[in-house]
């Protein structure tokens, strides 16, 4: 395992077209490779192995299923992986670096009839799905599953942070992934902030961690955020950047590239009032308030957002525990 981890680290993803800047895309996987537990990615895991098991990958963050397939790999488990479009570079990179992954590809939006044929084949030959992207996308697939296949859902998720003081830490948890994926904050909550200080830091992380492309929608809802903020709040707007000061009222549960939302509070029930409404969703929250709990499955200090552990957990689900034990009789007996 760990030969195969210093061929990861040796690996550069800035080629593999993850829409993220070659800076980003090299930051975001230097932060998942040092992430690894050599010692986690080995330990024995009790109960009955599934006989394969397919992952299917999302578009916004290419690194999302590079531990469980050393999970599965380590424990020697037939493993299908199927690529987001566009993502292909980056599953078959790591494929190849970790051996005994199958990289298989079909359409899963908008499906034709061999993309339909190809997805049966795959899901004939495994016994589990674990599977990462947005709730339409996710039901269709749950719709075709054979009967008895276990089923691992990853949907859409948003983090928080909940602070004394908003610090530079912050910033790594706007700028990696270009905000896309359920780790990264929709909005910062602080008793205390220095606009400027946090433009500057923004400005810093842009020259260092260049915004990728933008997608047209995200493009629209950052300029009327940004129209909100003239509005209702402050705000400083540079190059690719923005920080936006707005109430607690006024938080939504979307993060936007490269946009630092903070919301002022003194009391920790505004911010409980501000995120109630989406709190089922609500994946992970980084504070430096001690007892802080706002129901999410993780916590994580301001800066860590972006570097979720390396164990058996994710989203407060115990996926190796799930593979391992919620074996489904199948129609002819077998487990």
């Amino acid at each position: 395992m760990l030969e195969i981890l210093r061929t990861l680290a040796g690996l550069d993803p800035a080629g593999w077209g993850t829409g993220l800047s070659e800076a980003n895309a090299r930051a975001c996987w230097a932060a998942a490779v040092g992430d690894l537990d050599a010692a986690a990615l080995v330990t024995p895991v009790a109960g009955t192995p599934p006989r394969g098991v397919l992952i299917v990958c999302s578009g916004n963050v290419y690194t999302a299923p590079l531990p469980w397939m050393l999970h599965l790999a380590a424990r020697g488990i037939r493993t299908i992986v199927k690529p987001a479009t566009g993502q292909e570079a980056a599953v078959y990179a790591m494929a190849e670096a970790i051996g005994g992954i199958e990289v298989r590809e079909w359409r899963g939006g908008d499906p034709g009839p061999k993309d339909i044929a190809a997805e049966a084949d795959a899901l004939a030959e495994v016994d589990a799905v674990l599977a990462f992207g947005g709730a339409p996308a996710m039901g269709a697939i749950r719709a075709r599953l054979p009967e008895g296949t276990v089923w691992l859902p990853f949907g859409p998720r948003f983090g928080v942070g909940v602070v004394s003081e908003l610090t530079e830490g912050a910033i790594e948890d706007v700028a990696l992934y270009d905000g896309h994926g359920c780790m990264s904050p929709a909005a910062y909550f602080a008793r205390h902030l220095d606009l400027d200080a946090a433009a500057a830091w923004m400005a810093a992380a842009e020259a260092r961690w260049p915004r990728g492309e933008i997608d047209p929608a995200d493009a629209a809802q950052t300029r009327a955020r940004i129209m909100l903020a003239r509005a209702a709040g402050r705000k400083i707007v540079g190059t690719g950047w923005a920080v936006l000061e707005l109430p607690a009222d006024h938080f939504s549960p979307v993060a936007l590239p490269r946009v630092l939302v903070v919301h002022p509070f003194t009391d920790v029930e505004q911010v409980r009032a501000a995120v109630a409404p989406w709190r089922d969703r609500l994946g992970t929250v980084a504070t430096d308030l001690p007892g802080l709990y706002l129901g999410a499955p993780r916590m994580c200090a301001p800066g860590r957002m972006q570097h979720p552990g390396c164990g058996r957990f994710h989203d407060g689900v115990d996926v190796l525990g799930a593979l391992w034990r919620q074996r489904v009789p199948r129609p002819d007996g077998t487990a």
